[in-house]
């Protein structure tokens, strides 16, 4: 047989089993809940099918949640360095340097205007009114 269908064969016996048991599981909380509840028997089955739903989703929405934690911690962690940089500048931004002019040379009146407003050039830059 294949790997990958001996793979297959495998994990589908595994569910098989884990679903047969969780059915034994289910149907004696069943019988115990029918002996401690006035409940019949399917009743009682039922609501231990159902609790068990509930606490599987109950773990399930947990662990995601610590997961969720976990990684949002690890991403914001920032190591501290022992040596501290002492050129950063913390109120040092983009604004220091010179915005570059834009080249007006080779606009037509109906391209769009280089210094990036999105409007044509003529309603732009190219519409200067002398007073």
């Amino acid at each position: 047989m294949k790997p990958a269908l001996q793979a297959l064969v495998l994990i589908l016996l595994l569910i098989t089993v884990m679903m047969g048991l969780g059915s034994l599981v289910c149907i004696g909380l069943g019988v115990l809940l029918a002996r401690w509840l006035p409940l019949s028997l399917f009743q009682a089955s039922a609501l231990a099918i159902g609790a068990t739903i509930a606490v599987a989703a109950i773990i399930h929405i947990i662990f995601d949640i610590m997961q969720f934690h976990r990684t949002t911690l690890y991403d914001n962690f920032e190591p501290e360095d022992e040596e501290e940089d002492d050129d950063f500048d913390p109120d040092a931004s983009d604004r220091d340097i010179p915005f570059p002019e834009p080249d007006f040379s080779k606009v037509g009146k109906n391209d769009y205007c280089p210094c990036g407003s999105g409007r044509k050039f003529k309603n732009c830059c190219g519409n200067v009114t002398v007073k």
